[in-house]
């Protein structure tokens, strides 16, 4: 009986570009003026212009990496949606996990696959040292904006006076360790320049916050059907109306990805089985933990908002053994330009998202995991293989 209702709903749609009612409201749910920090036809505050220009700076050096070599653009390339298009980052040693794209990154709650870090800042910070990422360090990224007139005057205009960098070693930190001359400073001073650097984090995040995805197609049909016109409505490309469709209903997608960004920012173990080293991240499990200790997070002694809703959710945080191997929800604006899929970039194209998700090919057995969804979410959807065209059509235009 549902069949025989869903294909009388898409006749109908044929004939009504503006969707029936249930599916209107639902869709209108992904409108893009949804989104708090779009700054689509707002004035720019000009003290928040010098913030972000730093950050643009710090995010488009390559003077600051360990070999002088790559930048967070590196990664995070604008001509490829904010991302790098592979299966592996390359980094410096190289990493498991798949590059995610920054493009509405200032609208997530946790950030990270496994959501280790609870603020913007906080996320801008980890790369810059890791190992295996940039290999650089916060004392080498502090002489960096400090050698420059222009860098150290943007710091200046938003944090206060730069600390004077006379006496520091070159490295805070040597490998995973720290450098014992960086111990020895007085915890003053310690603490004087873990605060610079998180100020540099801040101006980095000054700058992501301002990638707001692109209007896309189904952007404009969403317009179309706030206002009611149907003409308009009707140049948006049947196939992916029947794949809207698709997506609000029998696919369940809309559980996990919904409102502006197609994302609830949560965390779920969808059962993907993956091969090498990244079949043995804990995910959202281990995230947790990470996120706890960093010197970092919104309650320790660098916040600024320790009082914050944000605060207060890494506040009331515990692990749960059902968060191992869950991983947060991508959101799906400019999803075509983002391939590889999932945390592990092992779906190479749009068409095995969807097949997997309907076939559950290469996944765990429904009962096995412990995904906290529970079981439904996981079984297989049995699209047909139109329909599951009809799925990337739509995600297609997104």
């Amino acid at each position: 009986m549902t069949g025989l209702i869903l294909i009388a709903t898409i006749s109908a749609l044929l004939e009504d570009p503006l969707l029936p009612e249930r599916w209107r409201e639902m869709a209108l749910g992904f409108s893009r003026d949804k989104v708090v920090g779009s700054t689509e036809g707002t004035k720019a505050d000009p003290q928040q212009e010098s913030l972000r220009l730093l950050g643009e700076m710090i995010f488009h050096s390559n003077e600051i990496s360990g070999e002088g070599e790559r930048s967070c653009a590196t990664c995070h390339d604008p001509d490829k949606a904010f991302q790098d298009r592979q299966s592996h980052p390359r980094g410096a040693q190289g990493i498991a996990r798949d590059t995610p794209s920054l493009w509405g990154v200032g609208e997530q709650r946790w950030f990270g696959w496994d959501g280790r870090w609870d603020s913007l800042w906080a996320q801008a910070l980890e790369p810059i040292e890791a190992k295996q990422e940039m290999d650089s360090d916060r004392l080498l990224l502090l002489r960096w904006i400090a050698a420059d007139s222009e860098r150290k005057k943007l710091y200046e205009s938003n944090f206060g006076k730069f600390p004077d960098m006379a006496g520091v070693p070159e490295r805070a930190r040597k490998g995973e360790d720290w450098n014992p001359e960086f111990l020895r400073l007085p915890q003053k001073k310690q603490q004087e320049l873990n605060r610079a650097f998180s100020n540099a984090g801040r101006a980095v995040e000054a700058f992501e916050r301002r990638l707001v995805p692109p209007r896309s197609a189904f952007d404009e049909y969403l317009e179309a059907l706030a206002s009611g016109d149907a003409e308009k409505a009707a140049q948006y490309p049947v196939d992916a109306r029947r794949g809207l469709i698709i997506f609000l209903d029998q696919g369940r997608c809309v559980f996990c990805h919904n409102g502006p960004l197609f994302s609830d920012g949560e965390f779920h173990d969808t059962g993907l089985i993956s091969a090498g080293s990244s079949a043995r991240d804990s995910g959202r499990y281990g995230g947790i933990m990470e996120l706890r200790a960093n010197p970092f997070n919104l309650l320790g002694d660098y916040s600024e908002d320790s009082q914050s809703t944000a605060a207060d959710r890494t506040r009331r945080l515990k692990r749960d053994s059902r968060m191992w191997g869950a991983f947060r929800t991508p959101g799906l604006r400019g999803v075509s330009q983002t391939a590889p899929y999932f945390h592990d970039g092992s779906r190479i194209d749009l068409g095995e998202v969807v097949r997997f998700y309907s076939r559950r090919q290469n996944a765990r057995p429904v009962h096995q995991g412990a995904g906290h969804h529970g079981e439904r979410l996981v079984e297989p959807l049995g699209l047909t293989p139109t329909e599951e065209s009809l799925l990337e059509q739509f995600l297609k235009t997104l």
